[in-house]
């Protein structure tokens, strides 16, 4: 066969996000965007891999200026597809990749060369800088080929919706 097919899981990803704990920010996110559908329909192909932040990490990027709800629907989705790799990635391939910048599923709707997420390691762990903020891998969520679930410390801010200096001060009032 010259591209390998594998059967889907019929991995509900919204409910492996809400049996996980911690995340029920993304679910939410990924439920009322409509992403998450084809995010399960990729299944079958190469597999695919999200970094899907924890619920503190949304709440540290509602402490600062940058607001995913005030984002037009598109450009949520985009945001959320940033997330996401399309290939199966198992933690020891992450921690041991050859090239470093990955598309992700963003990627394929703007074009090559960017949405783009650069992967390292970096202190023992597994690094996600996307340009603008670097996140950690903190905890494995759900892993079966083909479709793998991580845990990240922080939302992954695309440069191409938020620029390269967005403003990640705290909001005026808090501290």
């Amino acid at each position: 066969m010259a591209s390998e097919t594998r059967p889907t899981l019929g991995l509900n990803i919204t409910k492996e996000l809400l049996d996980g704990h911690n995340f029920f920010v993304a679910a939410s996110l990924l439920s009322a965007s409509g992403v998450v559908q084809e995010f399960e329909a990729d299944e079958g192909g190469a597999g695919i891999t999200l970094f899907v932040p924890t619920d503190s990490a949304f709440s540290d990027l509602s402490a600062t200026a940058i607001s995913l709800q005030s984002l037009p629907a598109d450009k949520k989705a985009d945001v959320l597809k940033f997330h996401v790799l399309h290939s199966y990635y198992p933690l020891g391939s992450l921690e041991s990749i050859v090239n470093p910048v990955q598309p992700t599923l963003a990627t394929e709707d703007m074009g090559a060369g960017s949405f783009t997420l650069n992967i390292s390691r970096v202190n023992g762990s597994v690094a996600i800088d996307s340009g603008i903020v670097q996140a950690s891998v903190t905890q494995t969520v759900f892993d079966q080929n083909p479709v793998v679930i991580f845990g990240v410390s922080k939302v992954l801010l695309p440069k191409e919706i938020f620029g390269r200096n967005p403003v990640l001060t705290s909001k005026p009032g808090q501290s």
